[in-house]
């Protein structure tokens, strides 16, 4: 606790430091009355991912919305940078881009597919693979917390992250930001925004990055972590009526990264040694995302058709001991298509007391995979092998889905001011594996297991809602939801019976206040939630422990509160914090039978969730009339991650930790010049731990970062 109110006071320090800097030649800053509320007011956010772009603080959910300009402000480059920003909201750090799962209240998969949906520009993300992209030309971010199965369907029970890019008939300009940082950090962003008319505009943009990473292995001299990436897009928006408008957009990446700078852990004493392995390893990926989105606007109704693809390709090489010794060494060839339709029908926002939606979705997904095993000289002796020899196993995985959707919304009901909305959606999915398991020794293939295997699954999710608007700026809610993760097959398993898992099923329950008051300068929102759900699918290691695959734990339940406030103090200055508090543990969960191996981990917390997350900050701004001088802005945030398991036996842990973050900006006409710096105090911290091959490893947190960034505008 003294940790924590240190770094509270640095933090007010630092803004009143900022604070005093601006103003030490106060005759040049345009002035205000304190004592006067001036004519200001917090901006009001829609919420896109609600399908009938209801306002923020009308919305019967707990949602948050991350502007651009919070994007810029706090230089976030990912979605891992959402971590915590957003309460109850935690993203680890896996060392590279090929697992990226979010956990939200308590909800999260590490392996396997997500249990929180991604949509960027109205393309579904189903590959955790594909969520950490480098954020450029970002227009907004909305998170909805719990299940969105209703509109979404598949993994989304634990919500959905929702990504806007700028649409280029907003906007015309050029820009050009060039930000270089320690550790040889560079990141350079061009984007074009060009209207063609008053009914076309084309927008084109391009990202390249380039580190020297985080992490030395000792092993080798080399770093651990680095590397380049260059991405792009080009959106095209159209609308050749008052009533049509058709967007397209392109996204294409290709990052090549050493990764996994694991180091091996002792438990006993919760400390990590250096990063230390014999053979470097990296993750390289292609990936390609397009849609075509048209929309038809009635008298009282719209039309949405959303068609995309997705086209991923990855390739990974890791030394899967992450020790000195030569044990194993695997690579993984992964390669996904995936293809969505989506076509629904609703009424026009605020058409009337009846707002209504009917929809219809469906999906193709073919994945491929290779994964090949090479056993080293002290694999051959560890695991008594009969010489040198490596196993290859193929994967070739197809899946398809279809869903009916429909959502209703009845109006002042009993009251005015008082709407119900219930919604109900019949989702279906068939997958299919055909698996080959093959053994190489001596220069000869050995068939080991071959197999086809078929799943099927049915859901049927609905969701009720009751919110009371009790005036113009306060609301209160409650809902009633069924979350859903679709069962699957196992990428690794040792017996028969691990080769599938089975759905996991969750019922939502959540309470929420929202309010706006003080002549719109102060925003606060309140939730309660609790989630009862059976069979979740638990990450654990195979029996070998060279590898990993899910189970389903018994029933497991996760309750908490999330608190918002945003507020305008001053013209200047804008205030936020941000609560989450979430307490997700098993009620009844056993590993293995009765016996030898039996354990039983029923009032365990679930791992990976810490129990709180906070954030807090301010943004600062002033005005100048030096010839040189038009304007400042300063922020500063902590965010703080509570305690969080690492595993079921609940013995090794991070503890608290928080991460001091700042920028100031200095602008003249359209040139822009920042400092900026984060966990600028070098908090020590894990970002992730797992077990393996009877060992445990951690990742060490980033360091402390700090660097320049030049943005102009033309």
């Amino acid at each position: 606790m003294q940790k924590i109110i240190r770094q509270l006071i640095i933090l007010v320090v630092v803004f009143f430091s900022g604070q005093s800097l601006l103003a030490q030649n106060h005759n040049t800053i345009i002035s205000h009355d304190s004592s006067t509320i001036p004519p200001v007011e917090l901006e009001t956010f829609e919420v896109k991912a609600s399908r009938q772009k209801d306002k923020l603080q009308k919305l019967p959910m707990a949602a948050s919305v991350i502007k651009s300009r919070n994007v810029e402000q706090q230089e976030m480059n990912s979605l891992t940078e959402l971590s915590s920003r957003v309460p109850n909201l935690f993203m680890p750090d896996y060392g590279s881009k090929l697992t990226s799962p979010i956990y939200i209240r308590g909800i999260g998969s590490r392996i396997n597919s997500p249990s929180v949906g991604l949509y960027v520009d109205n393309v579904p993300y189903f590959e955790k693979a594909s969520f950490n992209f480098e954020f450029f030309d970002i227009e907004r971010i909305e998170v909805l917390r719990g299940p969105q199965g209703t509109l979404y369907g598949r993994n989304t029970m634990g919500g959905i992250v929702n990504i806007k890019t700028q649409s280029p008939l907003d906007h015309r300009q050029t820009e050009f930001s060039v930000k270089a940082g320690n550790y040889a950090n560079y990141k350079t962003i061009v984007s074009h925004h060009q209207p063609l008319g008053d009914n076309l505009g084309v927008s084109v943009n391009a990202s390249y990055v380039d580190r020297d990473g985080y992490h030395t292995n000792e092993f080798t001299g080399q770093s651990a972590d680095d590397m380049q990436s260059i991405s792009g897009r080009v959106r095209a928006v159209y609308e050749p009526t008052q009533n049509v408008t058709v967007d397209y957009s392109l996204n294409y990446e290709n990052s090549d990264q050493a990764g996994y700078p694991y180091a091996v852990f002792t438990d006993s004493t919760n400390n990590p040694k250096d990063v230390n392995y014999n053979r470097q390893s990296t993750y390289a990926r292609k990936m390609l995302s397009n849609n075509v989105t048209v929309k038809i606007e009635q008298d009282k109704s719209i039309i949405k058709s959303v068609t995309s693809h997705q086209y991923l390709d990855g390739s990974q090489r890791i030394d899967q001991d992450f020790t000195p010794a030569s044990l194993l060494f695997v690579g993984q060839d992964q390669s996904q298509n995936m293809l969505s339709q989506e076509l629904y029908y609703k009424s026009k926002p605020n058409s009337g007391d009846y707002n209504w939606l009917f929809g219809a979705f469906g999906f193709m997904q073919f994945m491929d995979k290779t994964v090949d095993v090479d056993y080293g000289e002290d694999g051959v002796n560890a695991f008594n092998l009969p010489g040198p020899m490596s196993k290859e196993k193929l994967y070739d995985q197809s899946t398809y889905g279809a869903a009916l959707f429909h959502q209703s919304t009845l109006k002042n009901i009993f009251n005015s001011g008082m709407d119900f909305t219930a919604g109900i959606r019949f989702d279906y999915e068939s997958a299919t594996l055909d698996y080959e398991y093959n053994t190489l020794l001596n220069g000869q293939t050995i068939p080991n297991t071959e197999f086809n295997n078929s799943l099927d699954f049915l859901e049927i999710l609905p969701r009720v809602s009751l919110k009371y608007q009790i005036s113009e700026r306060v609301n209160i809610f409650s809902s009633v939801s069924k979350g859903y993760k679709t069962g699957g097959f196992n990428s690794t398993f040792e017996r028969k019976q691990d080769r599938t898992f089975d759905p996991e099923q969750s019922w939502n329950y959540e309470l929420g206040f929202k309010s706006r008051y003080y002549k719109n300068r102060l925003q606060t929102n309140f939730t309660l939630f609790y989630i009862d759900w059976k069979n979740q699918q638990i990450y654990q290691p195979v029996p070998s422990g060279q590898g990993s695959m899910l189970t389903n734990a018994g029933r497991s339940e996760s309750k908490g509160v999330e608190f918002e406030f945003r507020g305008l103090p001053t013209t200047h200055t804008e205030a936020f914090v941000s609560v989450g508090y979430t307490d997700a543990q098993f009620i009844d969960y056993t590993n293995g039978k009765e016996g030898e191996d039996f354990e039983d981990y029923s009032g365990n917390r679930i791992p990976y969730i810490p129990k709180y997350t906070f954030n807090t900050g301010v943004n600062y701004r002033h005005h100048f009339d030096y010839d040189w001088l038009d304007k400042v802005k300063f922020h500063v945030d902590y965010r703080g991650v509570g305690k969080h398991y690492w595993q079921e036996e609940n013995i090794s842990y991070q503890d608290y930790y928080g991460l001091l973050n700042s920028k100031i900006a200095f602008t003249k006409d359209d040139i822009t010049f920042s400092l900026w710096g984060k966990n600028i105090l070098n908090t020590d911290y894990q970002s992730f731990y797992f077990q393996a091959i009877g060992n445990s490893y951690v990742q060490v947190g980033q360091p402390a970062l700090y660097g320049l960034r030049l943005d102009v505008q033309f």
